[in-house]
């Protein structure tokens, strides 16, 4: 009942949605398909009541009557089998389009993305859970529901057949024959019963071995784009053979699960088609003694055989389909776990931001790491326009953790901070180029204009950049393509090109030598006279080029006291 209650938690919002109108126009065109499917089942059935009839009378002209018929119930059975898988894949890639993009907003807003990396390591593969699990979620939910509503119709549908064939089953006791109403009915529902019960304890393994392999198949694939990412550097470590350990540990851990899932989907397979193939000759041997005394012909034991396969199949449904559903609650668990991850990322609290339209503003704020272990205590600090801080620190005194507390990404903290929340950029030490043009990643995350291209190539000169002007217009690995040095170089550019009224700088500038560096900050003092600066770095050449100094080794102290110089 969880796994269902879970299910429809995340498949609600989407029937609740806009696109309800149109996703059930398309599921009730799915159904009807599949309705017209019983239905041609239904008239097959009949079919073989008359057409072995006809082989068994020897009548030639009923035979070939029934070979028409047959002709036409095939080409219903294509016609609505396309139209059935038609409505199904445009509502599957409807309701993929809508929870995909819904997820991305959720993942994306707040800058949730960031916060599972830092405070829930253990939500494991985002990526993989957005682009595969909410597809296979969807395409697996509306095919095991379909299955399971055409099983119930087929099973109404070949009950009264099996029920009235039942009269024609007599058992001989004591010179009598006994007639048991709907004997063949409860006959395929004991079958069944005892079938799904058993289908169910061999399986039982099967939803946490599939979790598992969803996972370490995810860490493989992750660890292989890591190396596309860090090429370079593990080129230069010489680390080809440690990296192969890691990909063979990896692998091996997911093959091995995977022949676990194997041997338990062997058992499952085994013990299914055994049993769902076995119930073909139940029918025929429980009337074979009236059929061989002459009480009805071959076509009668024929329709009956199969209306008997269709209503144990149907009762069976969940043996049949076991090991999808074992994949299908997995699926449902990784998902809810990650949509419930998500929501209580956006709901953490950290530094209270408030809107300042002048100045920069921090008061009592405190930092900690996950484990409670604090890193600042009690900082107050105010900065008017045109000023700048830098903010320096051995290693280890959460110099970058307070910057991400003073944007709202670092959930351990307390106090409050006030700036203008709205015209705020920060650069990292390793700057992000997104894919793309030249022109696109350094207006990044704006979006160019043709005419503005002459300031760009003007800021790209001041920056020393000039000799990439050629290549605006070109789309590379940007990442790959130029040093770190001219990555951090694009990212004083970008501060540029944006204006932004508070500038904070996460060693930004750890990959210049001390002449570009000054020359870059020079040209974001004479640039952005009015905007707050505030970076952190270790250099003590830095400090000529800031107009305070703060260093948090002093925040620690029972009575924390500011050092400015």
């Amino acid at each position: 009942m969880q796994t269902l209650r879970d299910f429809w938690s995340l498949a609600r919002p989407f029937w609740s949605s806009s696109e309800r109108r149109p996703a059930l126009l398309l599921l009730f065109g799915t159904i009807l398909m599949n309705l017209c499917l019983v239905g041609v089942n239904i008239l097959y059935n009949l079919w073989n009541l008359h057409f072995y009839n006809a082989l068994q009378a020897l009548d030639y002209d009923a035979f070939l009557m029934g070979g028409g018929y047959f002709i036409l119930l095939q080409a219903g059975l294509a016609t609505f089998t396309v139209a059935a898988f038609h409505f199904q894949q445009k509502l599957t890639l409807r309701w993929r389009r809508w929870s995909t993009e819904n997820t991305l907003q959720l993942w994306l807003q707040r800058q949730r993305y960031l916060k599972l990396q830092l405070t829930s390591p253990e939500t494991d593969n985002p990526d993989q859970r957005i682009a595969d699990d909410i597809n296979l979620f969807i395409g697996m939910s509306l095919k095991l529901s379909l299955g399971l509503m055409t099983a119930l119709v087929s099973l109404f549908s070949f009950l009264h057949i099996l029920w009235q064939a039942s009269s024609l089953v007599r058992i001989p006791i004591a010179g009598e024959e006994l007639v048991i109403p709907g004997l063949l009915v409860w006959a395929a529902l004991l079958y069944s019963i005892l079938g799904t019960g058993g289908a169910f304890w061999l399986g039982r393994t099967l939803p946490r071995l599939n979790f598992l392999q969803q996972r370490r198949e995810a860490d493989f694939r992750f660890s292989l784009m890591r190396l596309r990412e860090n090429a370079e550097a593990v080129a230069q470590y010489r680390g080809e053979s440690e990296e192969h350990a890691r990909f063979s540990q990896r692998l091996g851990a997911a093959l091995e699960n995977f022949w676990a899932l194997v041997k338990q989907q062997k058992v499952v397979l085994g013990y299914s088609t055994f049993y769902m193939r076995s119930a073909m000759i139940i029918p025929m041997f429980v009337m074979a003694p009236q059929f061989f005394a002459g009480a009805f012909p071959l076509g009668r034991l024929t329709q009956l055989s199969a209306a008997f396969g269709e209503v144990h199949e149907a009762m069976a449904y969940l043996v049949k389909v076991f090991p999808e559903i074992a994949e299908w609650k997995s699926i449902i668990d990784r998902l809810t776990g990650f949509q419930q991850r998500l929501a209580s990322v956006g709901d953490e609290t950290g530094v209270r931001l408030e809107h300042d339209a002048d100045g920069f503003e921090v008061q009592d704020l405190s930092l900690w790491l996950p484990d409670g272990k604090p890193l600042l205590s009690g900082l107050n600090l105010y900065l008017q326009p045109g000023e700048s801080l830098l903010i320096q620190a051995p290693s280890g005194y959460g110099k970058s953790t307070l910057i991400r507390a003073l944007t709202g990404i670092w959930s351990h903290a307390s106090g409050k901070a006030r700036y203008d929340l709205g015209n705020v950029l920060t650069l990292a030490q390793k700057p992000y180029l997104p894919l793309g043009s030249l022109r696109d990643m350094l207006w990044y995350p704006a979006t160019p204009r043709p005419e503005d291209d002459p300031a760009l190539q003007r800021i790209m000169r001041q920056f020393g950049l000039g000799h990439l002007i050629e290549q605006l217009d070109a789309e590379l690995d940007w990442s790959q393509t130029l040093s770190i040095g001219e990555q951090q170089r694009c990212a004083f550019a970008r501060a540029l090109l944006m204006r932004p009224k508070v500038l904070l700088l996460d060693e930004t500038s750890s990959a210049l030598d001390e002449a570009t560096e000054r020359t870059c900050y020079t040209q974001l003092k004479q640039s952005l006279p009015h905007s707050i600066i505030i970076s952190v770095g270790h250099r003590a050449s830095l400090e000529l080029l800031h107009t305070r100094t703060l260093n948090l080794q002093h925040c620690r102290l029972p009575e924390p006291k500011l050092d400015y110089s």
